[in-house]
């Protein structure tokens, strides 16, 4: 039951980290993408060396979800995430989250110490 829950709790830490690196990535260039990219990538990496190294790929499933939903866009035109250098900035650091999720589901990456 705790595992279930922590990948639940991973995956709201996903979705609510992706909703604020598309809020700041376009703030204080290139600050605001850089704390976008950092953030996103700091909480697997913790996550991959705690008790359950699977919840990574929660975490990334939840990013990547409303990740996907921003991306495709709204029917009238409007989008979230531009197709300029901090857009596809976003875009590719998303890309590499889809590593982290398979490094977590397979069961992550153990330190020696």
């Amino acid at each position: 039951m705790t595992r279930l829950l922590r990948h639940l709790a991973a995956l709201a830490v996903g979705v609510l980290v992706s909703v604020a690196a598309l809020a700041v990535h376009r703030s204080a260039f290139p600050l605001g993408l850089l704390l976008a990219v950092v953030t996103s990538y700091a909480v697997p990496w913790w996550l991959l060396r705690g008790p359950v190294p699977r919840s990574a790929a929660s975490y990334s499933l939840g990013w990547l979800v409303v990740f996907a939903v921003a991306v495709t866009g709204r029917p009238e035109g409007d989008f979230v995430l531009a197709q300029d250098l901090r857009g596809l900035s976003l875009m590719v650091a998303g890309i590499g989250l889809v590593v982290v999720a398979v490094v977590g589901l397979t069961g992550g990456r153990r330190s020696s110490t």
